[in-house]
């Protein structure tokens, strides 16, 4: 067996393998998370964020499997029934992406009280985002532009995709990756200036305080999407070695396809416990759709204009628990 025959084999059990990864980590996820998805989601009023939701969910869903399957050995040979399958997760990732980036551009727009300057400028990203990617998935979906083929190798029969040109998937991933920077900087910055303002108060750095914030603020979502971004660009100038393409891609779809539909779902959740016992509408606060008055902590906020680390989980609720774990320190002293 020559050494090139032995080369494709290995790169194909290896994407193989990396695609069996990701097909089992997404589905456990989403068995792991119906119950809640349930109680926030279908148990709660029907909102255009649950419409939203859904895109993000199941749209999510079909993309990363279909995209795990497409290059493998798991499904039968015949073109048609891989042309089928790039189709669909052709049409899925647009979906996707039009829910993930709209929940993200809607907390932020929450987080800086509902600044209409903000939310502006990340509706013409978005806007045009969308365009490129849906003009995108059009063209990848001619004939005319993409071609897939089969390979006879040994027992097995390889699936290869190519394009006539790459220009309008260059050019949305690079809207992608710019949308993605500004929404993951403007985000960060908030958290950023309320730690060094915790810092100021304790006078030391709280490691664990920042990192609750960082999960309760929802802003691993953006950093996981910003990272999912600059994968595909770097995959776009070249720059990833053939040998890492699997690890990276096993890397880049599982936080985001796992992640990103817990994003709303851990939202409504945190903002539940800010109106519980309230009316249902406040169940989208923590995406700044709602108006009304909520308690934070410490202090009284308005619902509709809550800004960022306000309500559970907030600046307030971390510095308490500082000081907790500061006199229970100086007890075991």
């Amino acid at each position: 067996m020559s050494s090139d025959v032995q080369s494709l084999l290995a790169s194909q059990r290896s994407s193989d393998y990396g695609s069996l990864v990701i097909i089992i980590a997404v589905s456990y996820d989403y068995c792991v998370t119906f119950s809640n998805e349930v109680k926030y989601i279908w148990r709660r009023p029907w909102t255009w964020v649950s419409t939203l939701f859904l895109l993000i969910r199941y749209a999510g869903y079909l993309s990363v499997l279909s995209t795990a399957l497409f290059g493998t050995s798991f499904i039968p040979s015949p073109e048609k029934v891989r042309n089928i399958i790039y189709l669909l997760g052709n049409w899925a990732y647009p979906l996707f992406w039009v829910g993930a980036d709209m929940m993200m551009i809607l907390r932020v727009y929450a987080m800086y009280n509902r600044s209409r300057i903000i939310l502006g400028i990340l509706l013409v990203m978005y806007i045009t985002e969308v365009v490129f990617l849906f003009v995108s998935s059009s063209i990848y979906s001619d004939p005319t532009y993409v071609t897939v083929s089969t390979i006879p190798l040994l027992d097995l029969t390889l699936c290869n995709i190519s394009f006539s040109t790459q220009t309008w998937n260059n050019a949305s991933t690079i809207t992608q990756f710019i949308l993605g920077t500004v929404l993951c900087v403007l985000a960060v910055t908030p958290l950023v200036r309320e730690s060094l303002q915790m810092h100021k108060t304790t006078r030391k750095w709280q490691l664990n305080s920042y990192m609750r914030l960082l999960v309760r603020e929802g802003i691993l979502y953006f950093i996981v999407t910003l990272f999912y971004s600059l994968v595909n660009m770097l995959g776009l100038l070249g720059v990833i070695p053939f040998g890492l393409v699997t690890p990276f891609f096993v890397a880049i779809n599982i936080p985001l396809y796992t992640l990103t539909p817990r994003f709303v779902v851990n939202v409504r959740e945190l903002y539940a416990l800010e109106t519980e016992g309230r009316q249902d509408r406040d169940i989208d606060t923590g995406f700044g759709l709602s108006s009304g008055v909520a308690r934070g902590v410490g202090r009284s906020t308005t619902v509709g204009t809550m800004a960022f680390a306000q309500g559970p989980g907030g600046l307030e609720d971390v510095e308490e628990i500082v000081m907790v774990e500061e006199r229970a320190e100086g007890s075991r002293k």
